[in-house]
């Protein structure tokens, strides 16, 4: 086991296994097993619902997913890098309770329409998958957490009804009416990653229950006025090089309750960060401004400690961090 990451290689060593599930955060295999072996790892994940089975690779077995008919209790699973996988059906043969689903990259764009049986999810990841995806949310109106990468989001849904989604990641893929984010007030964490067409951050001030907003390699030149954002508690700004003036980031300092803040902008002038050296309630900043010189100016400026780990973070406010 590597960071949480368990991977399941034949001949399997059940002992072992049951050791590892016990601080997994996910278990994974990307070659067949034997119908032995399978029926000892779904025991081992009936023991513990809560860890995810991914299955990815280049093996075209794998990729018929026949070997579901072992798994029918999995609640958490993964075809992330399943690179033949071109038929979600299969996934019929897992229960009705599933909870979080992530249908990550594969050769092909995938239809999404077989899945609109499940519907009793909390989690889902999407990866350039278009067809069948509006229907599929309209079917999980409960959808806590999802994530949707490389899609022209307000494109593919114009309209979006998710009144319990608390986390939102949006990555590469393009979002070009911004407003589009206002139809889900309920979040709590958003991150904006390398999304294409997005110029105005504007709407994001009006979520009212935000806590921890995170931007990167976006390509807006100054962040908006953000003093009516009573709940936000932490910003990170990475990769932001757009962001070079002295006035760049005067609107996120008006946020009235923001405690933790990192910023990685290469081009920012230093002075940009002069409103957080008394910012009321900021306890923790990292800046990373490009070079020893410019960084030791900027932390001269506002003498803070660096933000917690981010899931150090997420557990004190009961947030979740998603990709």
């Amino acid at each position: 086991m590597v960071g949480g990451v368990v991977e399941v290689r034949r001949p399997v060593d059940v002992g072992q296994l049951r050791v590892w599930l016990g601080d997994a955060n996910v278990v994974q295999f990307s070659e067949p097993l034997t119908g032995a072996e399978y029926r000892s790892l779904a025991g081992l994940l009936a023991e513990h619902p809560r860890v995810p089975l991914r299955v990815y690779g280049f093996d075209h077995g794998l990729a018929t997913l026949r070997f579901l008919r072992w798994f029918p209790h999995v609640r958490r699973f993964s075809v992330a890098g399943l690179h033949h996988l071109a038929d979600l059906a299969p996934l019929d043969q897992l229960s009705a309770d599933v909870e979080s689903l992530d249908i990550g990259e594969t050769r092909k764009p995938l239809d999404l329409a077989p899945l609109a049986g499940f519907r009793r999810l909390r989690r889902l990841r999407v990866v350039a998958h278009r067809r069948g995806l509006a229907e599929l949310l309209h079917a999980n109106p409960g959808l806590r957490e999802l994530s949707l990468w490389r899609l022209p989001v307000d494109r593919v849904l114009p309209v979006v009804v998710l009144p319990d989604l608390r986390s939102l990641a949006l990555t590469l893929g393009s979002l070009a009416d911004s407003e589009w984010l206002a139809q889900i007030p309920a979040l709590r964490y958003l991150a904006l990653r390398r999304v294409g067409a997005l110029n105005d951050l504007g709407p994001v001030t009006r979520l009212p229950a935000l806590r921890w907003l995170w931007l990167e390699a976006l390509t807006v030149e100054r962040l908006p006025d953000f003093r009516s954002s009573t709940m936000l508690s932490r910003v990170d700004c990475v990769d932001m090089h757009r962001l070079r003036h002295s006035a760049s980031l005067r609107g996120l300092a008006a946020a009235p309750q923001l405690r933790e803040l990192r910023v990685v902008a290469f081009q920012l002038a230093v002075d940009a960060v002069v409103p957080f050296a008394d910012h009321p309630t900021l306890q923790r900043a990292w800046l990373g401004l490009g070079g020893e010189r410019r960084d030791r100016e900027a932390r001269n400026v506002v003498r803070l400690p660096p933000p917690r780990a981010d899931r150090e973070f997420a557990a004190a406010y009961e947030l979740t961090r998603i990709l």
